[in-house]
């Protein structure tokens, strides 16, 4: 599953961050790092770019972004 497609409220922790050079750097570079628990805080109205948290901040990502980064979905225990 990629960030992408991580629903608003829910969180996940970082498993791969793919992309190509400047990018992937750049993704890393924002805290984007495997083993990091983010979670989705909101949707832009018109759908990109999205907003989420992790280590302690805000980042807003572009959807063609957050496509390159895999994630496992958080299990909730009810």
């Amino acid at each position: 599953m990629t960030l992408k497609e991580l629903a608003v409220g829910k969180s996940g922790l970082i498993t791969a961050v793919g992309g190509e050079g400047a990018l992937r750097c750049r993704l890393l570079d924002m805290g984007l790092i495997p083993h990091t628990k983010v979670t989705v805080q909101k949707i832009a109205p018109m759908g990109d770019p999205m907003e989420i948290r992790l280590r302690g901040y805000e980042l807003t990502l572009r959807l063609e972004d957050a496509e390159k980064i895999e994630i496992l979905p958080e299990v909730s225990e009810t």
